[in-house]
């Protein structure tokens, strides 16, 4: 290889470095384009208070003030619901606390995959107190 053709290569590569550098200073500078998809998950929560369907309907509206929650779908007749939600957004413990907030005592979980569930949780249970049905959104008591 002559000097000449090591000259001009030397420039070439040079130019093609700078202009990656620029590139990634400038992607760096926006907002990130990458989407990650979203990593659904399903427990069975056992949960104590629930004693109608008003009870039921104050966890599924509860579910859509909940980051990364999905849904909610609540059985009072059962005593759990099944909880839908977001791994990269929240995890089950966050849940689990976010669902003591609108006044029902989840007790544990299990994990759901719609029709069985295989994962007990080490929650222990609360103590079972008298609270208002709904607690406290219907108002009457059970």
């Amino acid at each position: 290889m002559n000097k000449k053709m090591a000259i001009t290569l030397t420039i070439l590569l040079s130019i093609i470095a700078v202009f990656g550098a620029y590139m990634v200073s400038i992607s760096a500078d926006r907002e990130s384009t990458t989407t990650i998809l979203p990593l659904m998950t399903s427990k069975l929560v056992k949960i104590d208070g629930m004693t109608c369907e008003s009870c039921e309907h104050a966890l599924a509206g509860a579910a859509t003030k909940m980051k990364g929650v999905k849904s909610i779908t609540a059985s009072a007749k059962d005593g759990n619901a099944v909880v839908e939600f977001d791994l990269v957004k929240t995890d089950i413990d966050t849940v689990m606390k976010e669902i003591r907030k609108t006044g029902y005592r989840p007790i544990s979980y299990k994990d759901f995959n719609g029709v069985s569930a295989t994962k007990e949780s080490n929650t222990t249970k609360e103590s079972n107190t008298t609270m208002k049905c709904g607690a406290g959104k219907c108002g009457t008591t059970h």
